[in-house]
């Protein structure tokens, strides 16, 4: 499991193909969902004092085969 987040501007100076990036973050995962939803608000409080920015995360697992 892991967490996928996009972090939003709201300026309207910048343009509106730059207001928000998505950003997976693969380099840690979590065995259950509350690990992962608990790093998830780590997470967003670390963009939570910036003012004009809004945070969005989501925990998800993917499973792929080796072929």
């Amino acid at each position: 499991m892991f967490i996928i987040f996009w972090l939003c501007v709201q300026d309207p100076l910048v343009s509106l193909e730059n207001t928000c990036v998505q950003n997976i973050v693969y380099d840690t995962t979590y065995d259950t969902k509350e690990e992962c939803r608990q790093a998830s608000v780590v997470l967003a409080q670390q963009f939570m004092d910036i003012p004009h920015t809004y945070i969005t995360t989501f925990c998800t697992s993917k499973f792929t085969t080796n072929t």
